[in-house]
């Protein structure tokens, strides 16, 4: 038997803090049925900083090690040998930026440790875990400004974002285009249209990699921002081309504005979008291929969310760990995440 403690990154908000040891344990524990079996999690209350006591029957071999440096909120992983703890490891490195995903700051932005704690449910909730250090595809249909993306792009993934909201749009594109050039990245932009059953959606590719060598033998990476709404994605960007797609759906007056146009306010009018676009998501899914949603419980139920995915032809993944992501966020936000998987 071995003993690791994973000490969590630290949150200035105290009561948030208590939500993300419970989200930490979700996350752990849906990653170590993959990785380690039988592993024994459980909360490790000898310490001054959140941490979790990581129980292995035998000694991780690396591949354990290094998928566990991926976890979202890692601070530091530590081997405890009598009352000891001898360092590890720390967080995985980041293939564009540490600071990539935090910099570009705005009113309703989701943290980016969440949205990394939502990809990773994802990916170790289908098939291509075995795959994840290696060249994956992630859409977020609705991306904002592309926070999701960034996050993706760190792993080394190549990356797609729609949204209605040109605006944002414009704005992630700025801003990488700055960090790319501010950190000498070789990349080429281009852009183009893409058909929908009514209309033209416009697509912007970076296409980028470390150096100029790297860029001319195709080890580079792509980026891609297309403004359209999320149940016309499949249209645009076709089928089966993605390996996860994660998605933190909106809330809020300003969303509630710019996202329901033409909606049936009468009803829930995310319910009937999620609704409209779960059938195209899954078309995009490559097989074994898996959807996490984050939603507004309060708004939503985790069940109503799950019944929207199995009526869409997904195979919802329940119980366990996948029943552990209900948290606080603030008074009129609990939020949870719903997930499912494209079957073979």
């Amino acid at each position: 038997m071995t003993r690791y403690i994973m000490l969590l990154w630290p949150h200035a908000n105290a009561r948030y803090q208590s939500e993300t040891v419970h989200l930490a344990e979700a996350e752990l524990s849906l990653m170590l049925e993959r990785l380690a079996p039988g592993t024994v999690i459980s909360r490790e209350t000898g310490l001054s900083m959140p941490s979790l006591a990581v129980k292995f029957a035998d000694t991780p071999e690396a591949p354990v090690i290094e998928a566990l440096r991926a976890h979202s909120l890692l601070y530091g992983l530590f081997e405890q040998r009598d009352g000891l703890l001898s360092p590890v490891t720390g967080r995985i490195g980041a293939r564009v930026g540490e600071d990539l995903p935090a910099i570009l700051k705005y009113k309703g932005k989701t943290n980016e440790m969440f949205l990394q704690l939502l990809i990773n449910v994802a990916l170790y909730a289908g098939d291509f875990w075995p795959k994840a250090g290696e060249r994956l595809a992630l859409l977020d249909p609705m991306c904002g400004r592309a926070t999701s993306l960034f996050v993706a792009a760190n792993y080394g993934w190549d990356a797609t974002g729609a949204d209605v909201d040109r605006n944002d749009l414009k704005e992630a594109e700025k801003y990488f285009k700055r960090y790319l050039e501010y950190h000498r990245f070789k990349h080429a932009v281009s852009r183009e249209s893409r058909t929908l059953k009514k209309g033209q959606a416009q697509l912007t590719r970076f296409d980028y990699a470390p150096d100029a060598d790297a860029f001319k033998a195709g080890e580079g990476r792509s980026l891609s921002l297309i403004n359209l709404d999320a149940a016309q994605a499949e249209p645009a960007l076709g089928k089966n081309g993605f390996h996860v797609i994660a998605c933190d759906l909106p809330y809020g007056v300003r969303h509630d504005a710019q996202l329901a146009r033409g909606a049936d306010r009468r009803g829930n009018w995310l319910e009937t979008l999620l609704a409209q676009a779960l059938p195209g998501w899954k078309a995009m899914l490559k097989n074994g291929g898996t959807v996490a949603v984050s939603f507004n419980a309060q708004n939503m139920s985790l069940e109503k969310v799950r019944g929207l995915m199995e009526a869409a032809g997904l195979e919802v993944l329940r119980g366990g760990a996948y029943d552990g992501f209900a948290h606080w966020v603030e008074q009129a936000i609990t939020r949870d995440i719903a997930i499912a998987k494209k079957p073979l």
